[in-house]
């Protein structure tokens, strides 16, 4: 871990931490970093469903620095209600709308959630706890259609997607609300990170996850369902969740005037490699057939295991997305721990162990 000292309104209390997203894979990484590395009270906000699920954090539940409590970011009061109860020190937010083909088909909400939603967090830390540290997380889409071959801290925003425009819109308004009121206020680029928590949403996981039920359902001595995926030829940077945890607290406890920092591997990938390393890490020998939207990938012995399906590509793809970590690297001493390799499998055997159990 960097050299850092946690920054305090009040030091006759513990350092308390709101934590938003927090059923979330990225929210409930960050509650076990800090509970796992540092003396802090977190405040974990969960949004109110019917159907609650508290997977990524049931193991939190008997631990008395972890309090859950309803938040919601469309809900302005719910928001001046938590920072005015519990006066944060800092207040890190991971909630969002954050499925990029999710806002294709809700992208009012997904503006309302990711952008006006940081405006109003803003607005009750400017005006009920000044001294708060901010985080919001931003993403690799904000940079889009892309003009460098590594995109750091100088990219300009491209957005090619509600999602990502609505995070460029975020990140305007923590830089206004930084300049104009003095506030500790960022957004750090995080490129795509993935992990055992990922939403089963995200192609990633739904590799993962349809490898291990198609290698489940041979144990089982089951027919195995063929998995659809979209454009397999877009190329993403991929990191470990778990590591970027690090980097977003060295951020939020900079000397001097806080900068904005890429989390990135610095390393490219098709999704195409993501899957074959999941299909190497089964052990499953393949042979492909067809091209573009006819290409299928087969079992040596005749088992359809992929197709693809124009259904799951977007409206507006981004091809390549490669961040690059120079500064956090130099500046916060941050580095990422996981490879791709590493990750691939790491998600495939948790995902063939659950389903095992």
């Amino acid at each position: 871990m960097g050299n850092w000292k946690p920054f305090h309104n009040n030091k006759e209390r513990k350092t308390t931490v709101i934590v938003t997203g927090v059923t979330g894979q990225d929210g409930s990484n960050m509650c076990d970093y800090l509970l796992d590395n540092h003396d802090v009270q977190i405040y974990g906000g969960v949004r109110r469903i019917s159907v609650p699920n508290y997977d990524n954090i049931q193991h939190l539940k008997n631990n008395e620095n972890f309090i859950l409590f309803n938040f919601d970011l469309s809900d302005s009061y719910s928001i001046r209600n938590a920072i005015i109860d519990i006066q944060p020190d800092y207040f890190i937010n991971f909630a969002a709308q954050s499925f990029v083909k999710s806002s294709w088909d809700f992208p009012v909400q997904t503006f309302e959630d990711d952008a006006l939603g940081v405006m109003h967090i803003l607005e009750s830390i400017r005006i009920f706890a000044p001294k708060c540290r901010f985080y919001n997380a931003g993403s690799s889409e904000e940079f889009g259609d892309v003009v460098q071959d590594m995109q750091d801290e100088t990219h300009p925003l491209r957005p090619q997607s509600p999602y990502g425009a609505a995070k460029c819109a975020a990140r305007h308004i923590v830089r206004v609300y930084r300049e104009s009121y003095d506030l500790y206020a960022i957004q750090g680029w995080l490129f795509n990170h993935e992990g055992t928590r990922r939403g089963e949403e995200f192609v990633t996981r739904k590799i993962s996850k349809g490898i291990a039920k198609f290698v489940h359902a041979i144990e089982k001595g089951l027919t195995p369902k063929p998995l659809q995926l979209g454009n397999i030829e877009a190329k993403r940077d991929w990191t470990d969740s778990v590591d970027f945890m690090e980097g977003v607290w060295l951020m939020l406890n900079q000397q001097g005037q806080p900068k904005e920092y890429v989390l990135a591997s610095g390393e490219t990938y098709k999704i195409r490699e993501f899957l074959e390393n999941v299909l190497n890490a089964a052990k499953i020998k393949f042979k492909k057939t067809g091209e573009g939207l006819s290409e299928k990938y087969f079992t040596n012995d005749g088992k359809l295991i992929v197709e693809i399906s124009d259904k799951y590509y977007r409206h507006a793809e981004v091809e390549l997305l490669l961040g690059n970590p120079a500064r956090a690297e130099e500046e916060l001493g941050w580095k990422r721990k996981t490879n791709f390799k590493e990750l691939c499998e790491k998600m495939y055997f948790n995902d063939l162990e659950l389903l095992r159990k």
